[in-house]
């Protein structure tokens, strides 16, 4: 996903790598179903309200689900031949893509958190609406930074047509070059780590703010609930995209595939099991 091996593990039987497969699959698309659910009860049901950056951050949780199942979908996950070139090309494009935009859109959601929380500890008399720029950046960065990678892998994966390829296990397609993965890794490590500052900063603002915030005029303009969710998967994306990266890089290519797929699920459990989405959901007990 981030970076190439650079020691071939020892190649597993066809009976594993179909084994494999199933686990990455299932994981893929049990995240992905739980996603949509949480999203279209957002945006449809009329007691859930949520912030456009939540939003985003579920739909860009789907892409990437879709860029890493693109083959399944397709049918040509496990024919003996090779995937088109075309397919593999796309998959391979989008899959080196997506953790940048999941990364920016997770990113967005914390730096919302924080304008939100800035502005609760002004006065209400100095309380600010988001500007037009600040809302259009927290949109569009991450489909920018999406878009900008795709057009760069593009470019890299048409220029070596042969180094495209499918990977190990059968799970997805590649570019069998270095400079794609690295990027990705520098890109998504230095979000990560501007997230897990902020992150940290806005649990500095809160502890040393938490009374002033109760006792102001808007007190539950940050569900406490969902700044925690949110530092639990900030941190969770850290310790696993770092597993991931490790376990790719010359450990095991199923340990670091698994984790890759188990990220939606995870992103699924920490914001979508929240008390007024479940609620809808349980609708037999109203």
């Amino acid at each position: 996903m981030y970076m190439l091996p650079r020691s071939q593990p020892t190649p597993p039987t066809q009976d594993q790598e179909h084994a494999e497969l199933k686990v990455f699959l299932a994981f893929q698309f049990a995240g992905a179903a739980g996603l949509f659910a949480v999203l279209i009860t957002a945006v449809l049901a009329p007691k859930v309200y949520r912030h456009f950056t939540w939003l985003n951050f579920c739909i860009s949780w789907l892409i990437y689900c879709v860029s890493y199942t693109l083959l399944a979908f397709s049918g040509q996950q496990l024919r003996p031949e090779p995937p088109s070139y075309p397919l593999c090309l796309s998959q391979a494009v989008l899959i080196y893509a997506a953790p940048v935009l999941v990364a920016m859109s997770t990113f967005s959601l914390v730096l919302q958190l924080w304008f939100t929380l800035s502005n609760a500890l002004r006065p209400s008399k100095q309380t600010r609406k988001a500007s037009m720029w600040q809302n259009g950046f927290l949109l569009l960065a991450p489909y920018v930074a999406w878009l900008g990678f795709i057009i760069t892998m593009l470019v890299i994966g048409t220029q070596n047509p042969s180094k495209v390829q499918r990977a190990g296990a059968l799970v997805y397609c590649t570019i069998k070059a270095g400079a794609p993965g690295n990027a990705t890794a520098i890109v998504v490590a230095a979000i990560l780590l501007a997230m897990v500052v902020l992150d940290v900063y806005i649990g500095t603002v809160l502890y040393k703010n938490w009374r002033a915030l109760r006792g102001s005029d808007h007190p539950g303009a940050i569900p406490f609930s969902l700044i925690v969710r949110v530092a639990i998967f900030s941190f969770v994306c850290v310790v696993g995209i770092g597993c991931a990266f490790l376990f790719l890089s010359n450990i095991s290519f199923f340990a670091g595939n698994t984790i890759i797929a188990l990220m939606p699920l995870i992103a699924f459990l920490v914001f979508g099991t929240q008390r007024d989405i479940i609620g809808v959901w349980m609708f037999w007990r109203r």
